[in-house]
């Protein structure tokens, strides 16, 4: 990791990849007038070699001109691929600057995720415009999106698996380098098109087709040789077109397997490359922790590595091309049989390499979403820590813990502690003071945590757990459900998962708001009790407080913590700092004056 901020990182980076990008590009002209004076020369060669008696000189200048054209061509190409790499990455960090400034909008809000888990995704704001997925994620395809947003919505729960990624994450963090080599590769995949198409061909059965390509063999021995006997021995040259012939109705009795492979994937063979290009980066890399080096292994079989083995394909792919020119392909087709070969190769490829090309995907994908999390974890480095995991009983103890979404500058952080199973974290508190914000930091930490990412705070320390909440409450008129029912629905839910899985840490925020004040403190401390005797933790916020005398009557399981407010100069002041004890001021009836509402 730099030593820097990580505005100064990447305002440095943009600086000097800008440069680099001149200089490229200042080569990239220079090629472009050096081809240009090469077509010339061969072009002015021809003419010479075909309009004068000069032969021996025009030749070998068109010779060495074409050579050097080509060279250049290639080089060219190569050039400019760098420099679309350049660019990328350029926007990479100017992007960067603005996540940093919380300037995130243009980024995929992934609001179809939302359905993952419904209640979770919603009392937590993982999904949509300015939720913690638009916040974190870096995966630009849709399949990585996909496991991303999976694993906000179903955090792991395994401690070893966590502890593995937490590994993984902290050694990409400290290899930014290689992060956005891969992001700048990455942001010019077509995956949902490649993948499809390429895992569609491969889930059709691969036959061998050795025997129909020694056919081939054979056929193309003997077109050369009755050729070359018929053009320099006494053989008519019906021998030769016989030959032809029967080669050429060889290769059409098999076009149709050839034509549906050259429909299949001819779309994708451009978007090959990047893969390729972020396999081989992967590859290449010294990975230390155990998570990156079996993402790394999965990316070999048999000594070939997934660069190596796409990579032939791709070549394949490229000869395939020759096709488009009818007369050479006729040509290709009457002497050597090129489409047999041609599809003999994709058959043996697909052959050897069936069962492996989800796997190569699958860690690509795995890649993207440890890069998003590791990007988080740079990015708010100086703000951020890798949480302690315990196995035993249940814990979640937090120093200066801060919600991610909020900026570092406005960001107020709050130190608690609860563990045991029951244990109840009773937060009492005015309308504003940070009650609700309180519980969506701890839920929200918590998801980052288990995901083996950093959390903001000085020092974390948790038991991986589920996460049952209600937080907000939706009523809904299709299905006829008013907001109180759609509520009890919620805590029926919950005392149904809590039975079964007691290693659940539930979040409340101000239960049973459709009823009485009578009737919801009666319901609140009865549903609040019920889940102790099932062993559970729980952090509630209430305005409620008589919520609070559970703590005198559960001593060492029921702790009150609170927010409180203060008039300073007619005016209210929040500090949004959890005290102890039970919240002692109200401030409904002062705004209701102060906004002229009331009298």
């Amino acid at each position: 990791m730099t030593s820097c901020s990580p505005i100064a990182y990447y305002q440095n980076r943009i600086t000097t990849l800008e440069d680099e990008y001149k200089r490229l590009k200042k080569r990239s002209r220079m090629y472009s007038l050096v081809r240009f004076c090469l077509f010339t020369s061969f072009a002015g060669s021809l003419y010479l070699l075909f309009k004068t008696d000069y032969i021996v000189l025009p030749l070998i200048v068109a010779i060495v001109s074409l050579s050097f054209f080509v060279l250049y061509i290639v080089r060219y190409n190569r050039l400019e691929g760098t420099i679309a790499r350049l660019s990328s990455k350029i926007q990479i960090n100017r992007d960067e600057l603005l996540y940093l400034d919380y300037n995130f909008s243009d980024r995929n809000a992934g609001e179809k995720y939302a359905t993952l888990n419904p209640s979770l995704s919603a009392d937590f704001d993982l999904f949509g415009k300015g939720s913690l997925y638009q916040y974190i994620s870096r995966c630009y395809t849709q399949k990585g999106s996909d496991i991303l947003a999976q694993k906000l919505s179903n955090p792991d729960k395994d401690p070893e698996l966590i502890k593995e990624k937490q590994g993984a994450i902290h050694e990409l963090c400290e290899n930014n380098e290689f992060v956005q080599n891969f992001l700048s590769i990455s942001r010019f995949i077509q995956g949902d098109v490649t993948e499809s198409v390429l895992q569609g061909w491969m889930d059709e059965t691969a036959k061998d087709f050795t025997a129909i390509r020694i056919v081939a063999i054979v056929l193309g021995a003997v077109n050369i040789v009755c050729t070359l006997l018929s053009a320099f021995a006494d053989v008519p040259w019906t021998l030769p077109g016989l030959t032809v012939t029967i080669s050429l109705a060889f290769v059409t009795f098999h076009s149709k397997k050839i034509l549906k492979i050259h429909s299949q994937l001819i779309s994708i063979a451009n978007h090959l490359e990047n893969y390729i290009a972020a396999f081989a980066l992967t590859e290449e890399q010294s990975f230390q922790s155990a998570h990156l080096q079996s993402l790394k292994k999965s990316l070999t079989l048999n000594d070939s590595t997934a660069s190596q083995t796409l990579g032939a394909l791709h070549r394949i792919l490229a000869v395939f091309e020759i096709r488009q020119n009818k007369l050479l392909s006729f040509l290709l087709n009457a002497f050597i049989l090129f489409d047999i070969h041609l599809f003999y190769s994709f058959s043996h490829w697909k052959l050897r390499f069936n069962s492996n090309t989800s796997v190569w995907f699958g860690a690509f994908h795995e890649m993207e979403t440890l890069i998003s999390f590791a990007t988080f974890a740079f990015n708010n480095a100086e703000h951020v820590a890798y949480p302690a995991i315990s196995s035993d009983g249940f814990c979640v103890e937090a120093q200066e813990m801060g919600h991610p979404l909020l900026n570092q500058r406005v960001r107020v952080n709050n130190t608690f502690s609860m563990s045991g199973m029951p244990s109840v974290l009773i937060i009492t508190g005015a309308n504003m003071a940070g009650k609700s914000t309180f519980l969506r930091t701890v839920g929200v930490n918590l998801i980052l945590g288990m995901n083996g990412a950093p959390v903001v705070a000085e020092s974390f320390t948790f038991t991986p757990c589920d996460i049952f909440s209600c937080l907000k409450i939706q009523d809904s008129l299709i299905n006829n459900e008013s907001y109180f029912y759609a509520e009890l629905l919620r805590l029926k839910e919950i005392i149904e998962h809590t039975q079964k899985h007691p290693k659940t840490l539930v979040i409340l925020d101000e239960i049973l708001r459709g009823t009485n004040t009578k009737d919801k403190q009666t319901g609140s401390l009865g549903f609040l009790e019920k889940l102790i005797h099932l062993n559970v933790p729980v952090i509630v916020a209430t305005h409620d407080l008589i919520i609070g005398d559970l703590e005198q009557k559960y001593p060492g399981i029921a702790v009150n913590r609170c927010f409180e407010v203060e008039l300073v100069d007619d005016q209210l002041y929040f500090d949004y700092k959890l005290k102890k004890g039970v919240s002692q001021k109200l401030n409904a009836s002062f705004l209701l004056k102060k906004m002229e509402i009331i009298d």
